[in-house]
């Protein structure tokens, strides 16, 4: 979802809170006389106030608002000893913020920011587990030592490579031990390129090669896997983890080849360590890993272990 769309949202948001505001305004007024008075009388304070000001008049603007702020307290206390709320005509926004309008204090309002996201992690196949997965939550508290720095670094790179990508950046490949934050950070990165408007798939290993294995098979309708070779960034989740095959070897080859010829991208992740990924992949893959991607390491003591430690 863009920028444009997500702003069309709130605009409609804004204009349905603010029509049932008046459509209550409406029906409170014919309720209570007197609220129509004091509203006929509050719409005309814009008005004089301009009238005012632009005369350079300071003390008549000073009792307008004066006079202003005592009809708004008349108003509430009205509404009050009838039994409603003192906002009861009041617009509900959605975000109180930005009164959904899509900036607070001049700048984009969180809302707008956080429905982008959200649709950016829908769009790049981020499952629930992984919404929510950014920079900011990535804890370096579990790491020390010289496992510290390196990680340190490691979250600088991935970050900086949201900020500065494009369709023909670098592809990088996350290598480590598990629960160390490779898939965090994967989940990232894609969230993050996503939030940009380019074209993002975040997948699983076994999930990939299922999808090329059903399309093998398939009679009528075969399943999209163009989609992977097409993409402007392709993540890869746990590879290694899939049952492995020579057919899923060849099909990672071809993958990872056509993605590089066409100087597209992939992000992958691995529990895999240098002669493991030789024997599960052969000697070309492993070239086109090692030459081609941007290693990154990831070390420490398993994550995931000592978050359970702690509860």
């Amino acid at each position: 979802m863009t920028l444009t769309q997500v702003l069309h949202i709130k605009d409609k948001q804004r204009s349905e809170a603010e029509a049932k505001a008046e459509a209550r305004t409406i029906a409170l007024c014919k309720e209570i006389p007197a609220l129509s008075e004091i509203d006929r009388q509050l719409a005309a304070y814009g008005p004089a106030l301009v009238g005012f000001a632009i005369a350079g008049n300071k003390e008549a603007i000073a009792n307008l608002e004066k006079e202003n702020l005592e009809l708004q307290e008349r108003r509430k206390q009205l509404l009050l000893s009838h039994g409603y709320k003192a906002n009861e005509d009041s617009p509900a926004y959605v975000c109180s913020k930005c009164s959904d309008s899509g900036y607070a204090k001049g700048t984009l309002c969180i809302c707008v920011k956080q429905q982008i996201a959200l649709s950016a992690y829908a769009s790049a196949g981020l499952g629930k587990g992984l919404i929510g997965k950014n920079f900011e939550n990535f804890s370096l508290k579990y790491y020390t030592g010289d496992d510290l720095a390196r990680m340190e670094k490691v979250v600088a790179i991935c970050r900086d490579y949201v900020k500065s990508f494009t369709p023909t950046s670098q592809p990088l490949l996350f290598m480590g031990k598990t629960g160390l934050g490779k898939t965090h950070l994967s989940a990232a990165i894609a969230g993050g390129v996503a939030a940009r408007g380019y074209n993002v798939i975040y997948e699983t290993s076994q999930k990939l090669f299922d999808t090329y294995e059903a399309a093998r098979f398939a009679r009528d309708s075969a399943p999209d896997t163009e989609k992977y070779e097409e993409c402007d960034l392709l993540l890869i989740d746990d590879l290694g983890a899939e049952c492995g095959s020579q057919y899923t070897a060849a099909t990672f080859f071809n993958l990872l080849n056509t993605r590089l010829m066409h100087s597209k991208p992939t992000v992958i992740n691995t529990n895999l360590n240098r002669p493991q990924l030789e024997k599960t992949y052969g000697e070309r893959v492993l070239s086109r890993l090692l030459g081609e991607f941007r290693v990154l390491l990831f070390t420490g003591s398993d994550v995931r272990m000592q978050k359970l430690s702690e509860k």
